[in-house]
């Protein structure tokens, strides 16, 4: 039974993002969370006391709707679909609410067209992408669902637990798909000469293919392939400081050069699987 939690604004965007991960992830047996935050203004403790009573209650009236509009979007079957109104910033409430309910990914929706500019570098979803203990699915506003059959996985070359690589394993089994495991390849260096792949002993009987980048415009590059294989999925491993999750830390959005239409999955290890 899949455990997601669906960050909303209650936007057009955001219920988007939910149909993709509920989807995704299969709905029979799944417990879905809703989750709104908001923030107060500092003003004098009556006038915050009355406001943050009236943000709860429009909140939760906003949030009734919204699961509304979620069960005519998509058949929940036999699925547990619950919501929650916090007070504080995204990524905290995200990163407490992980541990406290055992949630097995995060789905959030991005904004605009730039897909993974935006969930690299927009606020929240960055922030939640860097703090979150959890698996992060990404989804630009006009990714479309559709049963992944082609995944692209960027691999940094770093070690990698049985953890981590769940939600893509089961992923990639549910949905039959075929995996294209790209490595960045430094120059001079001989792709031949690269040691295996960490995901070759992980995904199992999973069908893939390696693919080889040269390291210099690694971004644009690995963009172009996924518009190339169109791509459904892009897997990205958030680790500390590694070719691939120096994505993460980029303050220029010129230089990232990314418009995918695909949604991204982050995986997330600690620094020893």
């Amino acid at each position: 039974m899949a455990r997601l939690l669906l960050p909303t604004d209650l936007s057009d965007n955001a219920l988007n993002a939910a149909v993709y991960g509920i989807r995704l992830m299969g709905a029979e047996q799944g417990h879905f969370t809703l989750l709104h935050t908001f923030l107060v203004p500092p003003f004098s403790p009556a006038a915050d006391l009355s406001l943050d009573v009236a943000t709860v209650e429009a909140a939760q009236e906003g949030l009734t709707r919204f699961t509304a509009r979620l069960r005519d979007a998509v058949h929940l079957g036999g699925a547990l679909v619950d919501h929650r109104v916090e007070h504080g910033e995204l990524p905290n409430v995200v990163d407490r609410l992980v541990g406290e309910l055992g949630i097995d990914l995060v789905v959030m929706g991005t904004q605009g067209a730039s897909g993974l500019e935006e969930a690299l570098l927009g606020t929240n979803a960055a922030d939640v992408i860097r703090r979150s203990q959890a698996p992060v699915l990404a989804v630009p506003a006009q990714a479309g669902y559709r049963d992944p059959r082609r995944i692209v996985v960027a691999d940094d070359g770093g070690p990698l637990g049985p953890d981590t690589v769940g939600p893509l394993l089961n992923i990639a089994r549910w949905h039959r798909a075929e995996l294209t495991i790209v490595r960045g390849v430094p120059e001079g260096v001989d792709a031949a000469t690269l040691p295996p792949s960490p995901l070759d002993d992980l995904m199992g009987a999973v069908p893939r293919s390696m693919h080889y980048l040269s390291e210099e415009n690694l971004v644009t590059a690995l963009n172009d392939l996924v518009d190339q294989l169109e791509a459904d999925l892009l897997v990205l491993t958030h680790r500390h400081r590694t070719l691939w999750s120096d994505l993460f830390h980029r303050s220029t959005t010129a230089h990232m050069a990314m418009h995918t239409r695909v949604p991204m999955l982050v995986l997330e290890q600690a620094l020893k699987p």
